[in-house]
């Protein structure tokens, strides 16, 4: 058995025997059915609505991108491709697992993979610190939070700092560098051509002042949308007790922590999170609980339309 396939089982068994715990110890299966009762249905129809918004902004942040090097795909043809994406999220660990089957489905752009690698780390860059500047922006107005929760502060803090160093290292390096390294042995020579020009393609992303400004403007856009879903679900629940600003901050936080490859989707992990903030506003677990469920049948939804494009392409 290969390390990738223990990896997988890993996650596979940690994410799902964590929900199983949450499910029949911390939030009973029938008071979990009798908060589904009081749903408010149209609420629930809207904030799935709002995922059209979602994938509008994602389709058009992704384009501005791979515009630049030159490819010509449409919006709509893009949207298809995030639809496919969001079908292979369902299995592969994290949420940045259809990214793998995104890349692959743009490989034919000027350079290939290695472009297409490029353009994807760079919208998930912009992406990742849309969502670290709104849950910090957010957070700086309510000031319960830093005094309850000085951890939280420091990691979100840490990790915009970290990023903004990342950043700054990557242009400081040379371009070229890679490639005039020297190394006799011919797959480690093939590796370093190859990490040069992801690096000269990245560079030259991050250099343009324009197309920074517009990608981040979209990511904001994208992650707004996403905040408002999870209010719309929440007021579907009847979160009265959660206002509105703080979803600004928690949202944010629960999708940087599912960014981490724990377990399948965030299955578990999500969970858990939402047991733990919901608590803080005085909601019991089969609350937090049922707020999952909702988000993840949107996934599944959408993951089942991904997979019908997915299979009738390949037929075609």
């Amino acid at each position: 058995m290969s390390k990738k396939t223990v990896f997988f089982l890993f996650k596979f068994a940690f994410g799902f025997g964590l929900m199983l715990y949450l499910l029949l110890y911390i939030a009973r299966p029938r008071e979990i059915i009798a908060v589904f009762s009081n749903v408010s249905w149209s609420m629930v129809v809207l904030a799935f609505c709002l995922h059209v918004f979602g994938f509008l902004f994602s389709a058009r942040r992704w384009k501005l991108i791979l515009d630049e090097r030159g490819a010509g795909f449409s919006i709509s043809h893009l949207i298809r491709l995030l639809l496919v994406g969001s079908f292979f999220n369902l299995f592969l660990p994290t949420r940045f697992g259809g990214d793998v089957v995104r890349v692959s489905d743009t490989r034919h752009i000027d350079q290939g993979v290695t472009a297409s690698l490029a353009v994807i780390v760079y919208e998930r860059m912009s992406g990742i610190v849309a969502l670290l500047v709104l849950a910090m922006l957010s957070s700086l107005l309510k000031l319960n939070f830093l005094k309850e929760l000085p951890l939280l502060y420091v990691s979100l803090l840490v990790s915009l700092l970290g990023i903004i160093l990342l950043v700054l290292a990557w242009k400081k390096l040379p371009r070229g560098f890679l490639a005039r390294c020297k190394c006799r042995q011919s797959w480690l020579r093939k590796i370093l051509d190859k990490l040069d020009k992801f690096h000269t393609i990245l560079l030259d992303f991050l250099n343009h002042r324009s197309l920074s400004k517009k990608v981040f403007f979209w990511a904001l856009l994208l992650q707004l949308n996403v905040v408002l879903h999870y209010y719309l679900i929440g007021q579907a629940l009847n979160l009265s007790r959660i206002p509105l600003l703080d979803y600004f901050f928690s949202i944010p936080l629960m999708l940087f922590l599912l960014s981490f490859p724990v377990s399948i989707n965030g299955i578990g992990v999500r969970d858990l999170f939402l047991i733990q903030l919901f608590t803080y506003y005085g909601y019991q677990a089969q609350m937090a609980i049922a707020f999952s469920l909702l988000d993840l049948a949107f996934n599944l939804l959408l993951g089942i339309c991904g997979g019908l494009i997915y299979v009738f392409r390949k037929n075609e």
